[in-house]
């Protein structure tokens, strides 16, 4: 028994899909919002990524509207009036380098590399494989991309770390620029797994000469780990959403990316390790609250650290506190010395004045401690993406 196709669906409703795509491929019903991609270094907007909006009906998102134009047999059409919207974009002003997403085997077809190819130099165009569907000829993909690069534009492969097959696929392709994947990068600040396999993916790119890029940084914490993790490139909602034209970054997050960046510039102490913490004083209601919360004594001074044992009890474990210049190895040698059911608890470091700065997480100083010269992943060229 075959399922009826689904309000909605590329399937549904054959004859509005066929009249909204002859509509947007004659001229009509299609934008490229840009999102902006952020240089962490410069704490600045190095491009954005030009995605497709499509005006209803139907109202569905941009991949149903590829997906029905696929079923339709029209997707490279589709994909030749989104060049087209791309290079008319390009025409009237590009701060930076730009991205748009082609389907691999849609470069295979001479009218949509044509239509990227024919409006001369593509200088600051990144060309985004997606992985929708694959190209059936390696061949012919491989001298698709050697002809855009010619061109003068790069090469960037979205979903790195998702498996063997796209880690082959990047080996061959060799991408200027490596997108990690949304699933490595979604709780990235709470999960010691995912930064050792940004790590790894950073490394690699950096073996093949290529700029690491996180998309879908949604939260302040993903950011300040990708930050201190040296992620050169940064995409996702905690530094801009999409929005029709070039986007300015917005002080505070500037500020943000500059503030954890000149952390970073004290690798020989604790202060590029601290990570942000909740602080409670003495008259706060009692808990719960979350585990690295910081407790503070009626005068204000760190009393206790609120972690969470296996079993899932709440403990207040003393305060060890440190100063932003302590090393690494001695503020690790005093938080082993504790009793050893306190051995994971975070450390507290102050300024000067006592104020708390944020938390240092054992992890970060053992890893400090037994990786010293280790650096963050590989930026490859930063002249490669200048326009």
């Amino acid at each position: 028994m075959v399922a009826a196709a689904q309000p909605g669906s590329p399937t549904h409703g054959d004859t509005r899909w066929d009249q909204a795509l002859e509509r947007v491929v004659a001229g009509g019903g299609l934008r490229l919002a840009a999102q902006p991609i952020i240089d962490v270094a410069r704490a600045d907007i190095a491009g954005h990524e030009l995605l497709a909006r499509f005006e209803g009906p139907p109202a569905q998102s941009p991949d149903v509207w590829f997906a029905a134009a696929r079923h339709r047999g029209r997707d490279a059409e589709l994909t030749v009036r989104v060049l087209a919207e791309l290079h008319r974009l390009r025409a009237v002003g590009q701060p930076g380098f730009c991205t748009v997403n082609v389907e691999p085997h849609l470069l295979l077809d001479a009218a949509v590399l044509e239509a990227l190819l024919g409006a001369g130099r593509l200088t600051g165009v990144v060309v985004e494989l997606t992985e929708h569907v694959e190209a059936a000829d390696d061949r012919a993909l491989d001298a698709a991309l050697d002809a855009v690069r010619e061109a003068g534009g790069l090469v960037a492969m979205d979903d790195a770390g998702t498996g063997y097959a796209g880690l082959a696929q990047m080996l061959r392709i060799r991408p200027d620029i490596v997108k990690l994947d949304r699933g490595l990068v979604a709780g990235l600040d709470l999960d010691p797994v995912k930064r050792t396999a940004v790590r790894l993916v950073g490394e690699l790119a950096g073996e093949i000469d290529a700029w690491l890029l996180a998309e879908g940084v949604e939260t302040r914490g993903e950011l300040a780990e990708v930050v201190r993790l040296g992620v050169p490139l940064v995409q996702g909602w905690a530094v801009g959403r999409p929005a029709d034209g070039w986007s300015v970054l917005d002080p505070g997050t500037r500020a943000f990316i500059a503030a954890e960046n000149g952390r970073l510039g004290f690798a020989e102490n604790v202060v590029a390790l601290v990570r942000p913490a909740a602080v409670r004083s003495g008259r706060a209601p009692a808990g719960p609250w979350e585990p690295g919360t910081v407790l503070l004594d009626d005068d204000g001074r760190p009393r206790a650290v609120v972690v969470v044992d296996p079993a899932g009890v709440t403990h207040r474990v003393p305060a060890l506190t440190v100063a932003p210049s302590s090393a690494p190895d001695e503020v690790l040698r005093r938080a082993l010395a504790r009793p050893a059911a306190w051995h994971a608890a975070p450390v507290v470091c102050t300024d000067s004045r006592g104020v708390v700065l944020g938390v240092l997480e054992i992890r970060d100083l053992v890893e400090r401690v037994v990786h010293p010269g280790r650096t963050a992943p590989s930026p490859g060229h930063a002249a490669r993406l200048s326009v």
